[in-house]
């Protein structure tokens, strides 16, 4: 009899420790907050400071590869060329600053000059690693 009450506590003590852990990670679970996607950076190129041209109406810049870039109101993350395409991400800062409204516009159309969230801007090179443009701050 004295061996039946002894194993007793065995199983008593898995389960209690089953059900701790078990609780434990539901709890965590349904704690934790993740990220939809991961901040990039984001570089501030309308500074005066960081313009070598602070007061010129023309700037070219060169938008690297999944690098959060500021042009005015805007936040813009160059993705690449697909299919003669060129893939943007656009954060227009006024309306709503976490949401990227995706681009894609043509090569040829951007070339030519396009406008992405009231900003003009001019294509003049573009590879899949960076692309280089025409910010017209006037216009």
């Amino acid at each position: 009899m004295g061996s039946k009450t002894q194993k007793k506590w065995l199983p008593a003590l898995f389960f209690s420790l089953s059900g701790i852990i078990f609780g434990t990670s539901l709890y965590l679970i349904a704690t934790s907050t993740t990220t939809a996607t991961a901040q990039t950076p984001a570089t501030v190129a309308s500074a005066v400071d960081a313009l070598p041209y602070p007061d010129a109406p023309r700037v070219t810049m060169t938008l690297k590869r999944d690098i959060r870039q500021r042009l005015g109101k805007l936040d813009i993350i160059y993705r690449g060329v697909k299919n003669r395409n060129l893939q943007l991400d656009v954060y227009i800062l006024d309306l709503d600053p976490q949401y990227a409204y995706r681009r894609t516009i043509a090569l040829s159309e951007a070339s030519e000059g396009f406008r992405v969230g009231g900003v003009r801007l001019e294509l003049l090179s573009a590879r899949d690693s960076r692309a280089k443009i025409i910010w017209n701050r006037k216009g």
